[in-house]
């Protein structure tokens, strides 16, 4: 990639403005051949990628911990599964079958006679992702989406979350390092940041599919973008969640403080940022279980929220709730 796309990818002087630099992201990207790439070399190159992550472990879950406060501990298990997601995806594209290819022979004898008929999936060209905050390896620019956009054959726009940018930069930089080591294109990965950079990356022409994680309201948004493009796109998103879990009478009567101990755990860990914690619980009337809850939740310490947004949200959702006549 030369200096000129570096420095408008990077965010820095180049570039007027978001659309100009996503123009250039998207269009270096698209430009990197990919799609001309073997099975084989991809596959070498996912694992490349793995390994890399892993020998720098250390100085990534440091400076994740640093700007999303997430727990060391969390961050050093989330690299080795964004580890293991790329090389699942290296089997996956060794072994085949994800290109659906099928071969109907010709026959002469059917009317109309059929002809030799080949088909199979194919590349289709750069894919936007939108990186999460709370998973800043897994679901960010080497996670889940990028790993199987690159295995397919597609190059990736990664739109950098702003709860952790300077670890973003850092896994870009590695992971550019890395490809050109292997024999790929460095622009086989490139970053835009910014909330205008996003809208303009999902209504750019080259780009052919989005992949995002993260809020109902930020996710429906770029899915109305993508429809409404002249050449709507698919898009590939988790919104949101809401987990509803339902307490029976029989188990509430059984173990009220250990369900509730529980429930506490599964939505305050890690600063409640895990998309299966529950967040509606029906309870029988009378079996105690507010008061075992109030209980475990007194037991769990203060934690520092991801972002300042995630923080105010917080905030503000706790001041309507106890604003409620029955709260």
């Amino acid at each position: 990639m030369s200096g000129r796309h570096v420095d408008a990818i990077d965010g820095m002087t180049d570039a007027p403005d978001a659309a100009a630099a996503v123009d250039l992201a998207v269009r270096a990207a698209a430009a990197a051949g990919v799609e001309r790439s073997s099975r084989a070399d991809r596959a070498g190159w996912l694992r490349a990628l793995a390994a890399e992550l892993e020998l720098h472990r250390a100085e990534l879950v440091a400076l994740a911990h640093d700007e999303t406060h997430l727990s060391e501990a969390r961050l050093a298990g989330e690299v080795v599964r964004t580890a293991t997601q790329l090389r699942f995806f290296a089997g996956v594209i060794e072994e085949g079958s994800y290109l659906e290819a099928t071969l109907d022979s010709p026959d002469a004898s059917l009317v109309p006679p059929r002809p030799d008929l080949r088909r199979m999936l194919r590349p289709i060209g750069p894919v936007a992702v939108f990186a999460a905050s709370n998973f800043p390896f897994a679901f960010s620019v080497l996670g889940n989406d990028t790993a199987s956009a690159l295995a397919a054959g597609c190059p990736v726009v990664v739109k950098v979350h702003p709860g952790h940018p300077r670890l973003s930069h850092r896994v870009a930089e590695l992971a550019r390092e890395t490809l050109e080591a292997a024999g790929a294109p460095a622009d086989a990965i490139v970053l835009v940041e910014g909330v205008e950079a996003g809208i303009a990356l999902v209504a750019h022409p080259l780009v052919s599919a989005v992949g995002f994680t993260g809020s109902t309201r930020g996710g429906r948004a770029l899915f109305d973008l993508a429809c409404a493009r002249p050449a709507p796109i698919p898009f590939y998103g988790e919104l949101g969640s809401l987990n509803p879990v339902v307490v029976t009478e029989a188990a509430a009567a059984a173990d009220v403080d250990g369900i509730a101990a529980g429930l506490a755990g599964s939505f305050t860990r890690d600063g409640g940022q895990y998309c299966t914690k529950p967040g509606l619980v029906f309870v029988p009337d009378g079996a105690g279980f507010e008061d075992a809850l109030c209980d475990a939740l007194g037991m769990v310490g203060p934690q520092r929220l991801l972002t300042d947004g995630i923080g105010a949200a917080f905030a503000d959702g706790a001041a309507r709730i106890v604003g409620l006549p029955e709260a």
